[in-house]
């Protein structure tokens, strides 16, 4: 009887470790399971990486980056102006965009050229603005360049203005100046540019397509543009449809945005929910030096 009393005194003891340690295995676990919980809710519904089809903005077409500017420049000024900037430089295309983050403004100016040169380019630059050093100043910080034939087909650059959410965003659209040249021999461009959550500008769409058009819907920007459609038994193809490119800022990158893609008969009516506002065009380049122009 004596051993086994031993016996089941040992069995009780291992018992109650077991115990002991499944209690500090789910203190343990519950220590570093709780605080994820409040990750999930910051996640927007429906902009988040489970929608169908979401992947990150296509910007790979943009050259805007900190390296291109041989010259960079601070000018003096109390806030971000067009009008300001003009008493420095001349430009071509100007706009500033106002956020809670902080406020940006782009520029354009097409380089000099002559009757020996058979291309031109516009360089472009953002500027952010900066109070400290004990200057008030529009400081650049990404340059980039777009070139185009002085033969080639001319083409039109509108800047337009809107918000996304309370904050104001630029969208630069670049078009053949002559509606009748075919979208698919000289497509559209578009390059959208937002601030970041720490303020600083940012390219986060640029996009190709033929005879693109776009709307705002406060939350999102859609894009279209003509495409085939869907092709029948007999081999011939629907006409009538676009790609839609939704465009929005991004649940899981801060500096950028996501992009949603799906095709469907064209929209005969693009209605904007807020204001899209053309700030400025400008026709590039300036004039064709041929009458006779080649597609480029």
């Amino acid at each position: 009887m004596a051993k086994k009393a031993s016996e089941a005194k040992r069995t009780n003891r291992v018992l109650g470790v077991l115990v002991v340690l499944l209690l500090i295995g789910a203190g343990a676990v519950a220590l570093f399971v709780e605080p994820s919980t409040s990750s999930v809710a910051t996640v927007v519904s429906g902009n988040d990486a489970t929608t169908l089809g979401v992947r990150p903005a296509e910007v790979s077409r943009s050259n805007f980056s900190a390296g291109w500017g041989i010259e960079q420049y601070d000018f003096q000024m109390n806030a971000l102006s067009c009008s300001e900037l003009n008493t420095h430089i001349t430009t071509d295309l100007c706009a500033v965009a106002k956020t809670k983050h902080g406020d940006f403004m782009f520029s354009a100016t097409e380089s000099y050229w002559d009757e020996t040169d058979s291309e031109t380019t516009l360089e472009m630059s953002l500027f952010g603005f900066q109070d400290n050093n004990g200057w008030k100043r529009a400081t650049g910080l990404l340059d980039a360049q777009m070139v185009r034939d002085l033969d080639g087909v001319q083409v039109k650059i509108d800047l337009y203005r809107t918000e996304v959410h309370g904050d104001e965003v630029l969208i630069a659209h670049r078009h053949p100046v002559d509606d009748s040249v075919n979208g698919f021999d000289v497509s559209d461009q578009v390059f959208i540019i937002a601030a970041s959550p720490t303020g600083a500008p940012t390219v986060v769409a640029w996009y190709n397509g033929p005879d693109i058009s776009f709307e705002v819907d406060g939350k999102n920007i859609t894009l279209l543009y003509k495409r085939y459609g869907v092709a029948t038994e007999s081999g011939t193809l629907q006409q009538g449809w676009n790609t839609q490119v939704r465009l929005f800022p991004s649940a899981r990158v801060p500096y950028g945005w996501d992009e949603q893609i799906t095709t469907g008969p064209a929209l005969r009516d693009v209605m904007d929910a807020v204001p899209v506002i053309l700030v400025d065009s400008y026709t590039f380049p300036v004039h064709s030096r041929l009458k006779q122009k080649n597609i480029n």
